[in-house]
């Protein structure tokens, strides 16, 4: 089986032209421009030429296919007419045995073709490709006829077709072809899934038997040279209210009284060990948003020039969070009682001063007022 994208040939620049098809290079659409000997090709003119076998080692010749053999097979597809655009060199055929087409890598992709990257690196035209199994009857009368694709949230026809692919593992979604190559491409290997259930391997097998080219490599935004190194060296500054390092906020020496320590939980904040009067053998430092979250913080983590408003708002924070409201308690019933009882007595001695003020004459309100009077009589 041929080996593709063997890093062991060297890379050309846009100046040559490949053997097969005359074009310059263009990774994403050919594979990569490789040489030697002055011969120059695609990855994928030499991957899907059908008289041409890798007979040798990845570092011979143009990844295995040797130069003699690539002679060969340059005067072979010389005497065939690429079926589309009518210049000699259709060095490729349909993988139908009872079809005669022969065409270039690219006439094949503007017009339908379809080409498996794996296995064998059969290609078909586009009367013979391989194509996905509709819908059923039932599920068809309910489709729309025109839906949204879930990658470029654009319009397309929901009909199977070379240019729409239906998800094997979310049903009824639609994508342009066009689409999910570019996603391929872009995600390699080891990130490329269904954009709606992250479905892999369902997703994978599918898309390599239509034909989707998928590179066995990490995703391109993980081979950007530098992408992360802002996250695993961040530009930290002395967060104290009154740095006191002579060379500045920026300052971080090792192990030193103007080491930048950061906080423990977040990572985001730093002071110098100096300013923030850390201990030397225990650095341990957090920052003024996470002691308020963080239960047990000791006020020998805190930034000693600290703002005063602001340490006072965090005391009033951390009182009231610790301090417990008190508790309602309900009366007893038994002391519920002895209060009506009371109540009942008090209200009876007032019955009998008001009969006794009556049968001698007296109008008084209350018992206070008659004893007053009685003791003035």
């Amino acid at each position: 089986m041929p080996k593709a994208g063997s890093s062991t040939s060297k890379l050309l620049s846009s100046e040559l032209l490949c053997v097969f098809c005359n074009e310059y290079e263009d990774e994403k659409r050919y594979g990569k421009l490789i040489s030697n000997d002055g011969i120059a090709a695609h990855n994928f003119c030499l991957l899907f030429s059908s008289g041409l076998a890798q007979k040798g080692e990845d570092n011979e010749g143009l990844d295995g296919f040797l130069i003699e053999d690539i002679l060969k097979e340059c005067k072979r597809c010389n005497k065939l007419k690429c079926s589309f655009c009518k210049v000699k060199g259709g060095s490729i055929g349909c993988g139908n045995s009872w079809c005669k087409k022969s065409y270039h890598y690219g006439c094949g992709k503007d017009n339908g073709a379809m080409f498996t990257y794996h296995g064998n690196y059969s290609s078909y035209c586009k009367k013979h490709s391989l194509v996905q199994e509709d819908l059923p009857a039932e599920e068809r009368k309910t489709l729309k006829p025109v839906d949204t694709c879930y990658i470029c949230y654009e319009n397309l026809n929901t009909t199977i077709s070379p240019t729409t692919i239906l998800a094997p593992c979310c049903t009824r979604a639609w994508y342009h072809r066009q689409c999910i190559e570019d996603m391929a491409y872009s995600a390699g290997l080891h990130y490329f899934k269904c954009p709606l259930c992250n479905n892999v391997d369902e997703w994978q097998a599918e898309m390599l038997r239509i034909g989707i080219y998928i590179p066995d490599r990490d995703a391109s935004w993980e081979l950007v040279p530098g992408a992360y190194n802002s996250l695993l060296q961040p530009n930290l500054e002395c967060v104290a209210d009154v740095c006191i390092c002579p060379q500045g906020r920026s300052e971080d020496e090792t192990d030193g009284e103007w080491e930048l320590i950061m906080c423990e939980t977040c990572g985001c904040q730093a002071v110098h060990t100096q300013c923030g009067k850390l201990k030397k053998k225990d650095k341990e430092w957090l920052c003024s948003m996470c002691r308020g979250t963080t239960s047990g913080s000791s006020k020998e983590n805190e930034v000693p020039h600290e703002p005063e408003t602001l340490r006072s708002e965090n005391k009033r924070q951390s009182s009231s969070s610790n301090s417990v409201p008190p508790k309602k308690t309900r009366p007893s019933k038994s002391r519920s009682k002895k209060k009506a009882l009371a109540k009942g007595v008090k209200t009876l001695d007032n019955y009998f001063t008001v009969t006794k003020q009556s049968s001698t004459g007296l109008t008084v309100s209350s018992d206070s007022q008659f004893n007053a009077r009685f003791q003035d009589g």
